[in-house]
């Protein structure tokens, strides 16, 4: 173990220095993080604002500025893209070295998820402030919701960067994964609360989310964070759900592991 974290500390010092070399790259993928929150922030608080109760799912205009300037955030540091990328190192064959070093390749590809995560603070943060500062989210959190909140957002971290991983192993029997990754993300976008709230959904929809696997990564972090899980025994039941769906994604992706890489070819290289 004490291998695996010395080869994953340099590989993380090793790829934060090579996304600094991309800064102005690193912008615009951070000015994309905020865009998508912030306008559907003002197409959901214009549509509360003309009902007659002035709220829609529970949520009125100060609510909805809280949930998506928390999603902003939530959305950031779970992020993942590895259904695209790994299919890219297979194709390119920059797989071939990975694969011969002494620890999984997963290891570097974390690395570089962390990394981006790490090195775009310098630019999101002030953009999260200055969201926070026009919208002026209204929030009803007691500390104890802070607290597990952190802990659903790391798990919930955990469990798409393993989803997702989990997936891209397809590349080894396909040749492109573009079609899966804009799957994956779109059931992320309108399963996982991140185009609505939940409960704005509609009723089966609804009822189907709840047994996957989306709902658990982003809505259920930002709904603790925000206050809307009022109840600790509701919240330890998140967070139970949240960690069997991440030790089942852990054990899968080490039986599809084992036979992936069986059938590596890389396509150039």
């Amino acid at each position: 173990m004490s291998r695996v974290v010395r080869v994953f500390l340099a590989y993380l010092r090793a790829k934060i220095g090579v996304m600094l070399q991309y800064r102005g790259e690193i912008l615009l993928w951070s000015i994309w993080g905020i865009i998508n929150p912030a306008v559907l922030y003002a197409m959901w608080s214009a549509a509360a604002s003309g009902n007659e109760n002035q709220s829609i799912a529970g949520l009125d205009r100060g609510g909805f500025a809280a949930y998506y300037f928390v999603m902003m955030i939530v959305g950031h540091l779970t992020g993942a893209w590895d259904v695209y990328h790994l299919g890219y190192l297979i194709r390119s064959g920059q797989l071939s070295p990975m694969l011969l070093r002494p620890v999984l390749p997963i290891w570097e590809t974390l690395a570089d998820n962390l990394s981006y995560k790490i090195t775009t603070l310098m630019f999101v943060v002030p953009m999260w402030a200055l969201f926070a500062w026009l919208v002026t989210p209204r929030f009803e959190t007691s500390l104890w919701q802070v607290g597990m909140g952190f802990i659903a957002v790391l798990l919930g971290a955990g469990l798409n960067y393993m989803l997702c991983h989990t997936a891209a192993l397809l590349a080894f029997w396909a040749t492109k994964l573009d079609a899966m990754g804009e799957i994956y993300f779109g059931l992320c976008m309108f399963l996982g609360g991140r185009f609505a709230p939940m409960n704005a959904l509609p009723g089966p929809i609804l009822a189907i989310a709840e047994y996957l696997p989306f709902r658990w990564m982003f809505a259920f972090p930002t709904e603790l964070l925000i206050g809307k899980i009022a109840s600790m025994n509701e919240a330890l039941i998140g967070v139970v759900i949240q960690s069997v769906w991440l030790v089942g994604v852990v054990i899968l992706y080490r039986l599809m592991w084992s036979v992936a890489v069986k059938r590596y070819t890389a396509v150039s290289g």
